[in-house]
């Protein structure tokens, strides 16, 4: 009687233990709203980054924005959207202006 308590209890605890482990983490970053929010920021980025460098083709800081935005817009496609979403972020400060998203 008292194996059979035993293993009823072991089964138990195993099947709690592995639910547990397939409870999604909130925080994951690979979390589809995640990737697509991260993919609307690097959209936006570039698209505000565009808007602002047509009238600072010749600024100082113009070369400087330009290599930070080509860095941005290749980690955004290359599914690293964080990454690219900071470095687009950093391209229009460097313009001088504040990024959008």
């Amino acid at each position: 009687m008292k194996i059979r308590t035993v293993l009823l209890a072991v089964a138990a605890s195993s099947a709690l233990s592995t639910a547990a482990f397939a409870v999604p983490n909130s925080h994951d970053t690979n979390h589809p709203s995640s990737r697509e929010q991260m993919s609307e920021s690097c959209s936006a980025l570039e698209s505000q980054y565009n808007s602002i460098v047509e009238g600072q083709m010749n600024a100082p800081q113009a070369d400087r924005a330009e290599g930070l935005h080509a860095q941005g817009v290749n980690a955004c496609e290359n599914n690293n959207s964080d990454v690219g979403a900071q470095k687009l972020q950093q391209a229009v400060r460097e313009l001088g202006a504040k990024p959008a998203a």
